[in-house]
C-alpha cells in the first residue's frame, strides 16, 4: 500500500494525540497504595468515586480501595497490623484510634498540618475535632468529617399537634420545656412523641448535657455511677414512664419514624441518604434540643490514618491522597456527612445542604466518647446498663453502678498491662 506525504502527516498527528492521552506514569514509577474503610453502603460509592478521581488526577499513584463491614473491620485491621500487612491508608473512628496508637501501628501526621505550603491549616478545624486525633503531643490522623447526632422531625405530625411557629409551620423544639410540650401534644393525638433509636448515642448526648461523663479526666477510672449520669438516665427512663416514648423492646424506632408514626427522633447525619429516598414523608432536620444544663451532642469522626513505617514515594503519595480527600470533602458530604473544614462549611454549596448545615451548627459542642484502648469493652457495659434501665429491669442508679464496677476491673487490667503509657490523657 502506498502512502502519500499528506496521509503520513495525518497518521503522525493522530499518534501524537493518542500518545498525549495516556497520562499514566510508566508502571515502574507508579506507587500502589492500599486503602481500607468500612464504607459498605451508599457512602462507599461516594468514596469510590473520589478514589477514581484521585487516580485520574495523580498518574504516579494508584489507590486500591477495600471495603468491609464495620462489625468485623477493626479486628481485621488489627490482625493485619500485627502481621505487618496493614493498609497504607485506612479509616478509623476517633473513638478507636488509641488502640492503634498504643499498638504502634500509626504514623503521626503533624507534617501534614501547617499554615505554609501544600498543608492543611489547623485553624480550619474546630478545636474539639482536631483534639480527637491528638495524643502525646502528636496528631495521629486527619479528620475527614464529623457525624453528630441531630434531630429529625415529622413536619406533618408537628403541624397537626399545634407545634408550630407564627407562620403555622412545624417548629422543632430547642429546649427541655419545648421538647416536653411537643411530646404532650403529640401524645394527645395518639402518636409517639419520641423514640430512642441508637440508645448509646441518644443517652450519651443527654448525659453530656447534664454534665455527666463516663470516665475520669485521665481516662483511668470509670465514673458511670456519677449522680449526673444517673439523673440523665432517669430522665430518659421518665420519657417512657410518661408514655411519650415506647419501651425499647416494643417498637422498631427508626422504621416507626419513617412510617410517619413518630414526631421526633435523635439520629446521625449518616441516616440522611436513607431518608432522602423516602418521598412520602415530610421531614425536617435540626440540632437536638438542650434537655439538660448545657448544649451537647454525641458525635464521632472518620479519621484518615497512615500506617507506621511509610517512607519515600509511598509516604508522599499517601499524604497527597489524604489531603485530596480532605480538600474534596464537600463531595463526601453529599453522601450524608459533615465536613470538618470550616472554609468548606462556609461555602454556598454546603449551606444549600439543609440537613448537613443544620447538624453542623452543633460542631462546637460535639462530645466524642472517651477514647481508650478498652473503648469497646466499656461501651459493651454502657449499652447493657442503658438497656436494663430503659426496660425497667434495674433502676438507673443500680444499672450504672453495676457497669461502673465491671469497667473498673477492665481499666485495672489495662493499667497493669501498661496501656496508659501510650495514651497521654483525656480530652
Amino acid at each position: 500500500m502506498r502512502f502519500t506525504p499528506g496521509y503520513l502527516c495525518i497518521i503522525a498527528s493522530l499518534l501524537a494525540i493518542l500518545g498525549g492521552c495516556d497520562s499514566r506514569a510508566p508502571d515502574e514509577q507508579v506507587v500502589t497504595l492500599r486503602y481500607w474503610n468500612g464504607f459498605t453502603g451508599p457512602d462507599g460509592r461516594t468514596m469510590l468515586a473520589l478514589v477514581k478521581r484521585f487516580n485520574q488526577e495523580n498518574p504516579d499513584v494508584n489507590v486500591i480501595m477495600q471495603r468491609m463491614e464495620w462489625a468485623t473491620y477493626y479486628n481485621k485491621l488489627f490482625v493485619a497490623g500485627l502481621g505487618g500487612r496493614a493498609p497504607d491508608v485506612f479509616v478509623s473512628h476517633a473513638m478507636a484510634l488509641p488502640r492503634f496508637v498504643g499498638a504502634g501501628f500509626l504514623q503521626p501526621v503533624d507534617d501534614l498540618l501547617g499554615t505554609s505550603g501544600a498543608r492543611l491549616d489547623p485553624r480550619d478545624f474546630d478545636a474539639n475535632v482536631l483534639a480527637a486525633v491528638a495524643k502525646n503531643g502528636k496528631h495521629w490522623g486527619i479528620p475527614l468529617d464529623v457525624h453528630p447526632l441531630g434531630m429529625y422531625y415529622n413536619r406533618t405530625l408537628l403541624r397537626e399537634a399545634g407545634v408550630v411557629d407564627e407562620k403555622g409551620e412545624a417548629r422543632p423544639p430547642t429546649n427541655r420545656a419545648e421538647f416536653l410540650d411537643a411530646l404532650r401534644k403529640l401524645k394527645a393525638r395518639g402518636h409517639w412523641g419520641f423514640v430512642f433509636t441508637w440508645q448509646r448515642t441518644n443517652c450519651y448526648a443527654i448525659t453530656r448535657q447534664f454534665g455527666g461523663r463516663l470516665l475520669s479526666e485521665d481516662l483511668a477510672t470509670p465514673t458511670f455511677a456519677d449522680p449526673r449520669n444517673v439523673q440523665a438516665l432517669a430522665f430518659c427512663k421518665g420519657l417512657i414512664d410518661e408514655g411519650f416514648a415506647p419501651p425499647p423492646q416494643d417498637f422498631d424506632s427508626w422504621i416507626g419514624f419513617r412510617q410517619g408514626r413518630v414526631g421526633l427522633v435523635f439520629e446521625g447525619i449518616y441516616m440522611l441518604p436513607e431518608i432522602q429516598r423516602q418521598k412520602d414523608l415530610d421531614w425536617g432536620a435540626a440540632p437536638i434540643p438542650t434537655l439538660g444544663e448545657q448544649p451537647a451532642t454525641w458525635g464521632d469522626s472518620h479519621i484518615l490514618a497512615l500506617r507506621g513505617g511509610l517512607e519515600g514515594k509511598r509516604l508522599a503519595g499517601a499524604k497527597r491522597f489524604i489531603k485530596f480527600l480532605s480538600d474534596n470533602s464537600l463531595d463526601w458530604a453529599v453522601g450524608g456527612q459533615v465536613p470538618v473544614r470550616k472554609n468548606l462549611r462556609n461555602s454556598d454549596r454546603f449551606r444549600s445542604m439543609t440537613a448537613q448545615s443544620q447538624f453542623a451548627r452543633q460542631i462546637p459542642y460535639v462530645q466524642y466518647l472517651p477514647a481508650t484502648p478498652f473503648v469497646f469493652e466499656y461501651l459493651r457495659e454502657y449499652d447493657y446498663a442503658i438497656e436494663l434501665a430503659l426496660r425497667g429491669t434495674l433502676g438507673p442508679e443500680q444499672a450504672l453502678r453495676d457497669a461502673d464496677r465491671k469497667v473498673a476491673a477492665i481499666a485495672e487490667r489495662y493499667a497493669k498491662q501498661g496501656a496508659w503509657q501510650t495514651q497521654g490523657g483525656a480530652r
